[in-house]
């Protein structure tokens, strides 16, 4: 028999299984949930829409303005004649426009990228250079805090100022440097932090090669705020012609680190080109131009969207020399032409019109005396002072006229050994025994006594000479001496425009060296620099003006579109003072002067080349004893005027040979001829 199977009937209302959904209740809970922040979603979504939207649409299209920088070329400078002396070259650049949004952090990493592409050299890199891009790197930072094994209490009390510089501080002390690999990134990572905010300084603009251009150019995108454009280097087309005088800028190596709070104050970039020697320099405000500022527009994508120029450049004013390049040159060479061999240091010398202070030319060239080398040093004539020897005489001369020791009228002594108790015997080179050589002020100038001058001095102090007398030293000698010789100029600085000029050298004036009055009295004693012995001649030749020398004068405006500069400013002549003697007085020193380079005394110390000369000239040389290596040797000087020209020179050999007279003689009268063929034309006889 077959069991049929039973349907259980589910309608049924006595059927024992719950009639409730069969949704859990959590997923209710769930669903529920999720409905109520769609509907909150939906709200917020309509109030960004409705409410905050063009507050939104304004975010997204938000956009930031920055002041970019572009350095104006520098002025030019000519000389006297309008000649070309320093120029600009246009060339490609390699800069950093360093806009707010560059980090301290993406700066380092560009300068570690743009290193592989980018030579900038690292000769000049400093151990606080490396220090501050070594830190630049964030886990290199933590690993130096770390070493400081500073509590957490104590780190937090810190300043990050105060942090950094004991990090600075421990790596000094562990004589921290970076691999020579590292040393171009460093130097590039210097250049970009030298760059202030919303300016564009210049990374590399001498010798950027065209690799260099073409492997940036392809990567820029790789470079933030990396510009190529075109910069300025100063260009010389008569090469070293003046170089030293000229004077050299900074470069790659921006703001010297000796004057960067005075230059930062005026507005420029620790990255920027500047005079750091010369005329260069001492005329950077004048030099610089004003630079080319321009506002970008950026969107929030650092995208450039719009610019205006708000400031337009403008090159630097020019500079017209006093000095003319062709004598210059002409000059230089005469000079190197008679520096002597042996222990000689060099040659050196100014030509100045005495009426203007111009300087026609200035040149020198330093000797080393071990291998015969020449190097060119143009600024030894104000920078090196010398000891002069008797082309100081003019001046005593004229101390003891204007004392009253002696008169136009009356100044005969005799030219005689000079023996003091306790010191060596004192002659003129020309009276050798020393017998008694009756002179006049004048004859003493032409023959060049030295015990002449000694005589006056020591009436000066209140003693005359007498043989074997002790020499007291009067409280006003020194006094009274170095006033009369400071009125012609001699132991204080010209005021030439040009930086570095020293005073000289004055000598002590107690215990044992208190009696060398009387070596000074013939120029044995206290130094001074060419350019001093030129304002020197100067003033005798103008009859007793001090005129500021000076080697620019003018300063033109640069011409537009071709046109010729014209002249912003003159530089007038600067007289510094006077030096008072009644016109017998100044016959005396002129005499004796004019004696030296015309006179006929067989003791005469101009020689046959100045008495040559025409126009005529007056004239006095000098010789001084000194010692180089330990060896005697003589410095030989000149001083010279024109009285038919504005005609001013000033000559030193230092270090000659003993006993070897006639290259300042030579070289004298080589710059006078050339003066009348570069200068002026020679007036007719």
């Amino acid at each position: 028999m077959i069991n049929k199977p039973e349907f259980q009937n589910f309608n049924k209302k006595n059927n024992r299984q719950d009639n409730r959904s069969i949704i859990p209740t959590r997923l209710n809970i769930l669903l529920g949930l999720s409905a109520f922040l769609l509907a909150t979603l939906v709200v917020r979504l309509a109030m960004l829409t409705l409410v905050s939207g063009n507050s939104y649409l304004a975010m997204i299209n938000r956009t930031d303005t920055t002041v970019e920088t572009t350095e104006a070329p520098r002025g030019l400078i000519y000389d006297s004649t309008g000649q070309l002396l320093v120029g600009n070259r246009s060339i490609p650049s390699v800069s950093f426009e360093r806009l707010p949004q560059i980090s301290a952090s993406e700066i380092y990493k560009t300068a570690g990228r743009l290193s592989q592409y980018l030579a900038l050299g690292a000769r000049n890199v400093t151990q606080r250079q490396q220090i501050d891009y070594y830190l630049a790197n964030a886990r290199n930072n933590k690993r130096t805090i770390k070493n400081l094994k500073l509590s957490t209490r104590r780190l937090n009390k810190l300043s990050n100022a105060q942090v950094y510089q004991r990090e600075v501080k421990y790596l000094v002390k562990q004589n921290f440097s970076l691999p020579a690999s590292e040393q171009n990134s460093v130097a590039i990572y210097t250049r970009m932090m030298q760059t202030t905010n919303l300016t564009t300084g210049t990374i590399k603009s001498d010798n950027v090669s065209d690799k260099e251009i073409s492997e940036i150019g392809e990567r820029l995108a790789e470079f933030p705020g990396i510009r190529i454009n075109q910069g300025w280097v100063r260009d010389y087309p008569h090469q070293q012609a003046l170089r030293t005088v000229l004077g050299n800028l900074s470069g790659s190596n921006g703001l010297p680190e000796t004057r960067v709070n005075t230059f930062l104050s005026q507005g420029y970039s620790r990255a920027d080109n500047v005079g750091i020697s010369g005329i260069e320099m001492q005329y950077e405000q004048t030099l610089r131009g004003i630079s080319r500022q321009t506002r970008l527009t950026t969107n929030n994508q650092n995208q450039i969207v719009g610019s205006r120029v708000i400031q337009q450049g403008q090159a630097g004013h020019n500079l017209q020399l006093t000095i003319n390049a062709k004598f210059q040159n002409d000059v230089a060479n005469i000079i190197k032409s008679n520096i002597l061999g042996d222990l000689s240091t060099g040659g050196y010398g100014v030509v100045m019109n005495p009426y203007t202070g111009g300087i026609y030319a200035m040149a020198g060239w330093d000797r080393n005396n071990q291998t015969g080398a020449l190097t060119q040093n143009d600024m030894a004539v104000i920078q090196d002072p010398i000891v002069m020897g008797s082309a100081v005489k003019p001046a005593m001369v004229a101390t003891a006229l204007q004392a009253g020791i002696i008169t136009p009228q009356s100044s005969t002594q005799d030219d005689q050994a000079i023996r003091l108790a306790a010191s060596n015997p004192i002659f003129s080179y020309f009276n050798p025994s020393g017998r008694k050589i009756p002179l006049d002020a004048r004859q003493a100038l032409e023959n060049s006594s030295n015990t002449y001058m000694v005589q006056l001095a020591l009436k000066m102090n209140g003693t005359p000479y007498s043989q074997g007398m002790r020499l007291p030293v009067s409280p006003t000698i020194w006094q009274r001496m170095r006033n009369g010789f400071g009125q012609f100029g001699l132991g204080s600085r010209t005021g030439i425009d040009l930086p570095g000029e020293t005073p000289g050298y004055r000598g002590r004036i107690t215990g044992p060296q208190a009696t060398s009055f009387i070596d000074e009295a013939f120029g044995q004693y206290d130094t001074y620099s060419v350019i001093q012995m030129a304002r020197f001649a100067s003033v005798v030749a103008n009859g007793g003006y001090l005129v500021q020398p000076q080697v620019v004068s003018s300063v033109l405006k640069s011409g537009r579109n071709g046109t010729k500069p014209s002249v912003a400013s003159s530089i007038r002549p600067n007289i510094q003072g006077s030096v008072h003697l009644t016109q017998a007085q100044w016959d005396v020193i002129k005499g004796g002067m004019w004696d030296v380079a015309n006179g006929s005394s067989p003791y005469n110390t101009g020689g046959s080349l100045l008495h040559a000369l025409t126009p005529k000239v007056a004239a006095k040389t000098g010789t001084a004893e000194t010692f180089t290596n330990g060896q005697q040797t003589q410095n030989d000087t000149l001083i010279m005027y024109s009285p038919s020209a504005p005609f001013a020179l000033a000559l030193a050999f230092p270090g000659d040979k003993l006993d070897r007279f006639g290259n300042v003689q030579r070289a004298a009268a080589g710059i006078y001829n050339a003066f009348w063929q570069d200068v002026m034309p020679k007036p007719k006889q």
